[in-house]
């Protein structure tokens, strides 16, 4: 499977600044719009048996910037986070690679979990 990031809540500008990033990298960067949050992870990500859902996301925008991690090992990982670093990128807070259990989720249900997850491991924040 084809690398990609997803971006949730990225303005154009923003997913133009992640693709220079990873431009040598092979890796595909697409900026998720709000009417696509009713559709499951699994077929934002492209993967096999995820057909599109007939309905337009109508809820409200996510309260922060997501990012979701498609077709990555951990060496892919690793290289990433270390050239973010290197070009002084600002950072994604809310975070995650696509898993056996999320691609069945919506983005605003992994949201709630982003946040949740974030705000154990980091109290008062």
């Amino acid at each position: 499977m084809r690398k990609k990031l997803l971006l949730f809540r990225a303005d154009q500008d923003r997913v133009r600044e992640i693709r220079r990033l990873v431009r040598k990298m092979d890796i595909e960067v697409e900026g998720i719009e709000r009417p696509m949050y009713g559709q499951k992870i699994g077929y934002l990500a492209g993967m096999i048996g995820f057909a599109e859902e007939r309905r337009v996301y109508m809820g409200e925008e996510l309260a922060e910037e997501m990012m979701l991690l498609v077709g990555f090992g951990q060496r892919d990982l690793d290289w990433l986070l270390a050239a973010w670093k290197e070009m002084a990128v600002p950072g994604v807070k809310l975070k995650a690679l696509v898993t056996k259990t999320n691609i069945q989720w919506t983005p605003p249900r992994l949201f709630q979990e982003l946040r949740e997850e974030d705000e154990q491991m980091n109290p008062g924040r």
